[in-house]
């Protein structure tokens, strides 16, 4: 049966930030590396190492005062939180958990930003993720 993405979580440095929005493709592709030599009729090609895409993590603006929606175990103030670990350059751990339960996991620095805004508009601001392990996932 399919699953509706409702009630998938982000965390960073193991706290679950509130106000997530739209998650990047995760997972990696392997770089393709060509091994054609001179007695070859054809190209030939080895898989390389694993590239990750530009992780973008959409999230809306928050700030710390009562929400109801925001649980005991959400940082509401998603941003500050965020942008304090970007400010230390700190690798921490990642992880995105689907509705059922399975997960991506990886460590890394990340850096914000703030997206653009227009009148009468919600604020949003994304964390870019740069991965320095690879990701595991909870099915393998």
């Amino acid at each position: 049966m399919e699953i509706i993405s409702s009630g998938t979580k982000f965390y960073l440095n193991g706290k679950n930030l509130y106000g997530l929005k739209a998650t990047p493709d995760l997972g990696g592709t392997r770089e393709r590396k060509e091994v054609t030599n001179l007695l070859d009729t054809a190209h030939r090609y080895i898989a390389g190492l694993y590239r990750y895409d530009d992780l973008v993590f959409d999230f809306y603006y928050n700030s710390a005062e009562s929400n109801p929606n925001v649980s005991s175990d959400m940082v509401a103030n998603a941003f500050g939180a965020a942008r304090a670990i970007e400010l230390s350059g700190a690798s921490v751990p990642m992880k995105v958990v689907f509705p059922d339960g399975t997960y991506f996991q990886w460590s890394g620095q990340i850096a914000t930003k703030i997206k653009s805004m227009e009148a009468d508009g919600v604020m949003e601001f994304s964390i870019i993720s740069i991965p320095n392990t690879p990701f595991t996932y909870s099915g393998d």
